[in-house]
């Protein structure tokens, strides 16, 4: 038992530095060349400083990306130098199962899951914005303006002529009708503010309502309160990439729409890719296993690494490619996100087999 957990940390340790040295080194590479094409935008108000400094900050949502990658070749890496040390021919030997030493080398890949997990929820929300405030040349608050929103709930139309994150409105209309979409009622207000969940009040109102029989009555009402489910963030969110939202920021307004609408194939896309990326992350890792216990086994380190670079590529575009496809032939885009991630499985899981 001993001899055995010496040598998962000496597997754990060298797959994890070499899973860290690939991101540092993509991310690296990833911002270089990001920042040699933010060049070619450069204009008046818009210098190299404010070029680098959007790259930095957008630089989170593009490392993101690459976890999988990074993950695929560190492994193959890390796994290759103990292959060409002959140290996994000496581990086979003395008895430690292939399974254990696949499951050594998915502990790296869970850091980075957690890792990846923690830069969608908490970073990738803030940086983004802070890097489209760069390259707009605007604040943050002023790109959570919102100009011609229109929001449903049930039979309940608004539309809302301008909206901030702070939750004040301009120039509301909210038209209710009945079950038969027959009109009931129609406020117009100059101005609004949100309350507390659910609440919001008007000001300056001007309020048509329609009767059963026809008759119309109209008033003036200085200042109404005005259910409505809509919250600020909502309203803000609609102003930002789905990608860029964190996870609990579009189940929150996904369960909204859902209520109320109907949820755009663009968020459901966007939630599914973050769902399934840890698994994309080990079912990279495991193909890279099977890889090295596989047909690789005997090859030099580079041509492992060319290998890794090709397969890494290959799955991440057409990842990319299925996932804008689902938006137009599938009625869920989880299909077309979790159907090569599985594919994957099985492939790794059958080359490893093979190689028992």
């Amino acid at each position: 038992m001993l001899a055995q957990s010496i040598l998962a940390k000496h597997v754990t340790k060298t797959t994890a530095l070499m899973m860290l040295g690939t991101l540092i080194v993509l991310a690296f590479l990833f911002i270089l060349f990001s920042y040699i094409g933010e060049l070619s935008d450069i204009k008046k108000g818009y210098s190299a400083w404010d070029a680098f400094k959007y790259v930095l900050w957008d630089s989170p949502h593009n490392i993101n990306r690459i976890f999988p990658i990074a993950a695929l070749i560190g492994a193959v890496l890390g796994l290759g130098s103990l292959a060409s040390n002959s140290e996994l021919i000496v581990m086979r030997a003395s008895g430690v199962s292939l399974w254990k030493i696949v499951g050594w080398v998915m502990r790296p890949a869970l850091l980075l899951v957690v890792m990846s997990l923690a830069v969608t929820q908490w970073v990738i929300p803030y940086t983004s914005e802070k890097a489209k405030s760069v390259k707009s040349q605007k604040s943050v608050a002023a790109l959570g303006e919102v100009r011609g929103y229109w929001s449903r709930e049930g039979q309940r139309f608004i539309y809302i002529d301008y909206a901030n994150s702070s939750g004040n409105l301009n120039r509301v209309q909210v038209s209710d009708f009945d079950e038969n979409y027959r009109l009931q009622s129609v406020i117009h207000a100059e101005q609004g503010k949100f309350v507390k969940n659910g609440e919001w009040t008007l000001e300056n109102t001007q309020q048509l309502s329609i009767s059963t029989n026809g008759n119309s009555l109209f008033k003036d009402v200085p200042q109404q309160d005005l259910p409505l489910a809509l919250q600020p963030k909502f309203v803000h969110m609609v102003t930002l990439d789905p990608e860029d939202l964190a996870p609990s920021e579009l189940v929150s307004f996904m369960q909204y729409m859902h209520k109320y609408s109907q949820v755009p194939k663009t968020y459901q896309l966007a939630f599914w890719k973050k769902v399934g990326s840890p698994f994309s992350l080990l079912a990279l890792t495991l193909i890279a296993c099977s890889f090295i216990f596989g047909p690789l086994r005997q090859q030099s380190m580079g041509f492992r690494l060319v290998i890794a670079l090709f397969v890494g590529l290959t799955i991440y575009y057409l990842q990319d490619f299925l996932g804008y496809a689902s938006l137009v032939y599938a009625p869920s885009p989880a299909w077309f996100v979790f159907i090569p991630i599985a594919l994957m499985f099985l492939a790794g899981s059958y080359l490893i087999y093979r190689a028992r």
